[in-house]
């Protein structure tokens, strides 16, 4: 028998029209499905890019904590940062766990931090139980070979992506004794072809153990009984004692705050002053040709 139609209370339905209604039913769950999916996706890629950024964030927040924690400069060792580059920063730093074993009575330990060229940033940490301060290991690669320890620390960092060079670390000095702040630029993007756009977190931190340079500075007047310097205008960052030698030339002629150069009357001489503080760092002022 054939079945035509299908009769109810109400009206009819025809075998065609049920296939044609099943068919509109399945693309409407089919869609419902695909949306349901998307969603899940959005929030899948929403939750790894958070985890991510999180992640760099607490990267950021363990670098700052260890330079503000930078071990401070001796005179065997004047200074604590080791390499200053744009994607390389490593620095002594105090352990705050030790002390440790063996003669590093001052629990010094040396950190780096390194962003290699596909956007991971490793964390390497040399420790010692000498009294003397090794050299720091290889820096040639990131990461490095001869370190004790190397960690993954986030990913994703998109700094050196696609042709860009924005630095990561920043410095207020090129001279690594007069380096007092450190700028740390985090650029991340979990998928750069999708949205949403990359995200920066940028900290910034001023080395409240490191030891800066003195400068140098100094007034000269010829007088009957000789060339009178004064070094009072010299200065120190951090208000620390300073010694003071004269030059005439390459030649030392005094010492001191203050004091008389005797020389002949009519003569030139190129005079310059070197302060230096407790640390070791040196200050030179500029050469000033001043005639007895």
């Amino acid at each position: 028998m054939t079945i035509r139609r299908l009769r109810g209370e109400r009206g009819e339905i025809t075998l065609p029209g049920l296939l044609v209604a099943s068919v509109l039913s399945l693309i409407v769950l089919s869609a419902v499905l695909d949306t349901f999916a998307g969603a899940q996706t959005q929030s899948t890629q929403l939750t790894a890019r958070n985890d991510n950024q999180q992640t760099v964030r607490a990267a950021s927040d363990q670098i700052a904590g260890r330079l503000r924690n930078l071990a401070s400069p001796t005179t065997d060792q004047p200074q604590a940062i080791d390499v200053a580059g744009a994607y390389d920063l490593v620095f002594q730093n105090v352990d705050p766990a030790g002390p440790n074993a063996g003669q590093n009575v001052t629990n010094v330990r040396r950190d780096r931090w390194c962003l290699s060229t596909g956007g991971v940033l490793y964390a390497q940490r040399q420790t010692w139980t000498t009294a003397a301060i090794p050299a720091a290991p290889s820096t040639a690669a990131c990461p490095g070979t001869g370190w004790a320890s190397t960690a993954v620390v986030a990913a994703h960092l998109t700094n050196r992506q696609g042709g860009l060079s924005r630095a990561l670390f920043t410095y207020d000095s090129a001279t690594l004794t007069d380096i007092a702040a450190v700028h740390v630029d985090m650029y991340v993007d979990e998928d750069p072809t999708r949205e949403p756009a990359e995200v920066r977190l940028a900290t910034g931190v001023f080395l409240r153990n490191q030891n800066r340079r003195p400068t140098a500075a100094f007034t000269a007047a010829p007088t009957a009984q000789g060339i009178v310097l004064n070094a009072s205008a010299s200065v120190d960052p951090e208000g620390q004692p300073l010694t003071y030698t004269w030059l005439d030339g390459a030649t030392v002629v005094a010492s001191g705050v203050t004091a008389t150069y005797k020389v002949t009357t009519g003569t030139a001489h190129a005079l310059s002053l070197q302060v230096q503080d407790p640390a070791g760092l040196i200050g030179t002022s500029t050469t000033q040709t001043i005639t007895g």
